[in-house]
């Protein structure tokens, strides 16, 4: 197994997660979306409506009662879990903590969907 390091806005290690459970974050595109939407943002704190806001955007959803429930619910607690994020559910505020296989994936993931120029 191999683990990679997730860190603070420091650089300092916070903890790592193992490959194969980035991997499966990263197979929703839900939370591709989130993650990405986190990872550009300037600062390490976000919150959720901000979020929302950000995915609803890209997304198209309708529903933005039903996204909210599902980012609150569903995906935030899942990030929180393997250590990419710390989420206050009391203020609704995220703190993102940046892991370079997370990026890279992500960026990876971009370009096979981008058109391919001829």
């Amino acid at each position: 197994m191999s683990e990679c390091p997730i860190v603070d806005e420091d650089g300092n290690v916070r903890c790592t997660c193992d490959v194969d459970d980035l991997l499966r974050l990263l197979a929703d595109s839900r939370r591709r979306e989130i993650v990405s939407a986190l990872e550009t943002h300037d600062d390490n704190w976000t919150d959720v409506e901000n979020l929302q806001g950000t995915v609803l955007t890209t997304s198209g959803k309708a529903n933005s009662s039903d996204l909210k429930t599902e980012i609150h619910h569903v995906h935030l607690p899942m990030l929180e879990d393997r250590g990419l994020i710390d989420y206050d559910r009391h203020s609704e505020t995220i703190r993102y903590y940046r892991c370079d296989f997370v990026s890279n994936m992500l960026e990876a993931i971009d370009v096979r969907r981008s058109p391919v120029e001829g």
